[in-house]
């Protein structure tokens, strides 16, 4: 017998009917048995999708019942079809409430529709739509992709999975931020792709202003890798995403201290707005390195907010790029840089209290190492500031140091003050942690020529 929880459409059928692009698929549609040997001869010639709507299983989406097992029935149902759709329709009551859900291997794609809206945030800031919430403050994760293989790859892990126009909610149902929430974790799992989803308030600081709790631990999604080789969180791609109040946006780390080589690389964010954050990006934090990354056409903003990126803490990181972004006001530094290769090209960094928009960190001074970078063509706009020190400080490394054992290319940075005189503090583009300005030597390891200091 024909279950009517589930259908079997062409792609082109899907497409039109809004199911890969974000829009669940009619009900109307869902409802109407199709057996095999009733299928056109052109949709046999074309590649089928099933589609799973988890309201024909139970689920009600109305912000207050418990929706878990609806919709992860829906999910295990998909997983049993290689390449299936899971569809949340808009949610009537605001979100689907649920303590935790896990994404089965074989399923292709989660379709919903969301919208995050800000008025005049904090103040004034909604998620609609198709928007997963946890049940009760006791829940600190509502969508778990993939289980570790303890340094072995997980063939039944959803490698390819798409999470397409989901809405992620942070706060339980009382209002208050849960500590150490992230909304989506990735674990050994590759190729993963997040497009146009929205987080409000996943993993939040307690800024006074926003839902009260949190701890700034958590966040929206998360890569977590045990492969020694740095192999199994391959290719995370955060594309077209909206944040609002996050933790953290964007994590990459190894698994555990248990596997120190592993670590999520290879990984793309582009063109997502991220607001309110206390942290945008973070690649390598607490176990392992994660290189490879690159972030572009990004625009980030968070006045509490400490840092926009955070690269290489841990592990030997290597390899970020950073290209054509805009980085608004922060509490501390735009980038705070522990790894090699930070390649920073034509981005807008706007300063506030921060003194430096870009910090190097003193670990890169040690055994022979150096930042090997390359900044160019970026903009600094002081924004009137009275206090701001320079463009770039290369803690661990005094001015005399990095003329000899630096490395990089810096070259066409712009800085400006809006027409205001130079702050006092100002220093140079470019600074030793002894404070003093980084000349523009040449040597065998050093190319080196500063960006032009406008004050105007």
């Amino acid at each position: 017998m024909h279950d009517v929880r589930m259908s079997v459409i062409s792609r082109r059928d899907a497409l039109r009917a809004g199911v890969i692009g974000g829009v669940p698929v009619a009900a109307s549609a869902l409802a109407q048995p199709q057996a095999s040997a009733k299928v056109s001869a052109e949709a046999t010639a074309e590649a089928t999708t099933t589609v799973f709507d988890v309201t024909a299983y139970g689920a009600v989406g109305d912000g207050s019942t418990d929706d878990t097992t609806s919709i992860q029935d829906a999910l295990t149902a998909a997983g049993a079809v290689p390449g299936s759709v899971v569809s949340f329709p808009p949610a009537p009551g605001g979100c689907y409430r649920v303590s935790g859900l896990t994404v089965p291997g074989g399923v292709g794609h989660l379709v919903g529709e969301s919208t995050l809206y800000c008025a005049n945030g904090p103040e004034v800031v909604s998620l609609t739509g198709s928007v997963l919430a946890p049940l009760k403050s006791s829940v600190t994760s509502l969508l778990t992709i993939g289980a570790s293989g303890a340094g072995v790859i997980v063939a039944g892990n959803p490698h390819g999975l798409t999470v397409d126009g989901l809405g992620f909610l942070g706060t339980a149902p009382s209002g208050v931020t849960i500590p150490e929430f992230w909304a989506v974790t990735v674990t050994d799992t590759s190729d993963v792709t997040f497009h146009a989803c929205r987080d409000l308030y996943c993993g939040a600081f307690n800024y006074g202003e926003y839902p009260t709790g949190g701890d700034g631990s958590g966040g929206f999604v998360r890569f977590l890798s045990s492969g020694t080789g740095n192999a199994f969180a391959e290719n995370g791609r955060v594309l077209f995403c909206s944040s609002f109040g996050a933790g953290t946006f964007v994590l990459a780390d190894g698994l555990s201290s248990a596997y120190p080589g592993g670590g999520s690389t290879d990984g793309r964010v582009v063109s997502c707005q991220v607001n309110g954050h206390g942290y945008g990006v973070v690649l390598g934090l607490h176990n392992a390195g994660a290189g490879g990354w690159a972030i572009e056409e990004c625009h980030f903003s968070s006045s509490p907010g400490v840092n926009h990126v955070v690269y290489g803490i841990a592990g030997n990181a290597w390899t970020l790029r950073l290209m054509g972004c805009y980085l608004d006001v922060c509490s501390d530094t735009h980038i705070d840089c522990h790894g090699r290769g930070l390649q920073a090209v034509g981005n807008y960094f706007r300063a506030q209290s921060n003194a430096t928009a870009v910090r190097f960190g003193s670990g890169l001074s040690v055994s022979g190492r150096d930042p090997a970078a390359l900044l160019m063509g970026n903009t600094f706009d002081l924004n009137g500031s009275t206090s701001t020190a320079d463009f770039a400080r290369f803690n661990g490394f005094t001015a005399a140091k990095f003329a000899t054992d630096g490395g990089g290319e810096f070259r066409g940075n712009l800085v400006h003050n809006h027409g205001a005189a130079m702050p006092s503090s100002w220093i140079g583009v470019l600074t030793g942690s002894d404070g003093v300005a980084i000349a523009s030597p040449t040597s065998a390891t050093l190319d080196l020529v500063q960006g032009p200091v406008l004050s105007a």
